[in-house]
């Protein structure tokens, strides 16, 4: 009896992104995945299955994806790398994480590629490398990367290393328009929508001649361009350009009059905004959200591309890969599925939009400290568990000691990826809400405030002790205390709270 044909193999780096997650999700069981990504599967929210191995790293740190690779290819050969990684924010300005993680990663990645002999290595590159015009420029496979904005300089860059690396083995760009699923998932739309159905003064403003116009991709497309990618890849050339979109663009009025109509049976006229009266308002809202700690989403860089449209053809990329963009998932077919989700369950939509639009700038004492405590994770948590089940401490951690070893490491292993995330995000909200939901749980299980609190002290003194004792992060000690120690005690005060609170009832 013959064996069965094995998988194909597949490395995705930002596997907890947008893209990423959902990529591995339409793979299914055809394929052998190794996801790379500074979040843990959990956290992720990518379903646990025996064909995907999950690996937390940074892609720019040389040291820590010599581990991650060495791991992977120990595993067996590697049939295509799909990288996804990368770093934006929507400030437009300049920060180091751009050649960091879209420059030096990429390199870092293919200098690995080679090594593992990948079929291809593919590169999520991004549609807004090709400046954005009043002249109804159209953009196809061979426009020139001309744009430049920090984010597209640092994409032109990591296209410049894989057009190198494409003589030594296959690679291909894939140039996306703006991404997005039945519940947005695209900062920029996840804002218009929010402020058009608002109900406000603001809901019938379009700034300038409403003609400001992207092209869209549902985010459906996206993951099949990708697989017909691995179908086709013996066809297509070592060094090749696709484009991943829709053609033409949709502009802001096609929009309005959809979510008009939607909102208010009748269609309602816009009112169309000058530009200087836009600069006034943002400036406004600007020094509001300073005052609240608030920032708004709209800058004052974003009016240049005021009636500016990015209009594509893609039809080379469609015919070289036999694929089309699904009619059903237009922009302006699919708006009713977006504005339907908004309406039926509005704090799911608020979740998964807010982190697409109001991106944090990566901090690097934070991203320093972060990995330091991706390093040592198994051997604090190790420390701390058999502290918390010590015979020694049965007296103190009654309950703890009632818990099997997996289940306390489990409980453990999230609290600290949390910590980790509000230290690499500088957001420690999260985690204060955690801990009220935690405190509320831990009280109905009848955990007693002194050991549960005892608990998250211990452990906090186990991660800052033994960071300020890493060799890396030696000159870091001030840092330290601050992203962990007062983290933690605003942690601490949050669970006393609660527990004050509920005794009170």
């Amino acid at each position: 009896m013959s064996s069965p044909p094995e998988k194909p193999t597949v490395i995705v780096t930002g596997a907890s992104g947008f893209v990423g997650r959902n990529f591995i999700q339409s793979l299914g069981d055809d394929f052998i995945v190794y996801a790379i990504d500074m979040q843990s599967q959990k956290m992720a929210g990518v379903s646990m299955k025996s064909n995907v191995h999950w690996y937390r790293g940074d892609i720019a740190d040389p040291e820590n994806m010599d581990r991650v690779m060495a791991a992977i290819k120990a595993q067996g050969n590697i049939d295509f790398i799909f990288h996804f990684a990368g770093y934006y924010d929507f400030t437009n300005e300049e920060n180091p994480e751009y050649e960091r993680t879209n420059v030096t990663g990429t390199r870092i990645l293919l200098e690995h590629a080679e090594k593992l002999n990948v079929k291809r290595f593919i590169f999520a590159s991004s549609l807004t490398v090709a400046s954005i015009s009043r002249t109804k420029r159209i953009v196809d496979e061979e426009s020139p990367c001309d744009a430049e904005i920090p984010y597209a300089r640092s994409k032109r860059k990591a296209e410049e290393l894989i057009e190198e690396y494409s003589k030594k083995f296959p690679c291909a760009i894939v140039r996306l328009a703006a991404i997005y699923s039945d519940w947005c998932e695209y900062g920029p739309l996840y804002i218009l929508l929010k402020n058009w159905l608002s109900g406000g003064w603001m809901s019938r403003f379009l700034v300038g001649n409403g003609e400001t116009a992207l092209p869209y991709l549902h985010i459906h497309d996206l993951t099949r361009f990708f697989r017909q990618i691995i179908v086709k890849h013996g066809e297509l050339a070592d060094h090749e350009i696709l484009i991943a979109s829709t053609d033409g663009c949709v502009c802001h009025n096609e929009m309005f009059e959809i979510v008009s109509k939607y909102s208010f049976t009748n269609s309602h006229k816009p009112i169309y905004l000058p530009v200087f009266l836009a600069a006034i308002g943002i400036v406004g809202m600007t020094v509001l959200g300073w005052i609240l700690r608030r920032p708004p989403f709209e800058q004052l860089w974003m009016l240049q591309y005021i009636d500016t449209q990015l209009i594509i053809d893609g039809e080379v990329s469609r015919k070289k890969l036999d694929w089309h963009p699904t009619p059903r998932y237009h922009p302006l077919r699919r708006m009713l599925f977006l504005l339907e989700n908004m309406k039926t369950n509005p704090i799911l939509w608020e979740q998964k939009n807010r982190i697409m639009a109001y991106r944090k700038i990566v901090e690097h004492p934070g991203m320093k400290i972060y990995q330091a405590m991706l390093d040592l994770e198994d051997e604090i948590l190790g420390k701390a568990i058999i502290y918390l089940q010590s015979p020694d401490n049965k007296d103190l951690f009654p309950n703890y000691q009632k818990l099997d070893h997996e289940t306390l490491r489990m409980r453990a292993g999230y609290a600290y990826e949390l910590l980790e995330l509000a230290i690499l995000q500088g957001e420690r909200q999260f985690l204060i809400t955690y801990a009220n939901y935690l405190a509320r749980r831990r009280y109905g299980e009848g955990f007693p405030f002194k050991e549960l609190s005892s608990a998250f002290q211990h452990v906090a003194l186990q991660v800052e002790t033994r960071l300020r004792e890493y060799p890396p992060l030696k000159n870091m000690q001030q840092e330290i205390h601050d992203k962990i120690g007062i983290t933690m005690q605003l942690v601490l005060d949050e669970i006393e709270e609660v527990y004050e609170t509920l005794r009170n009832e």
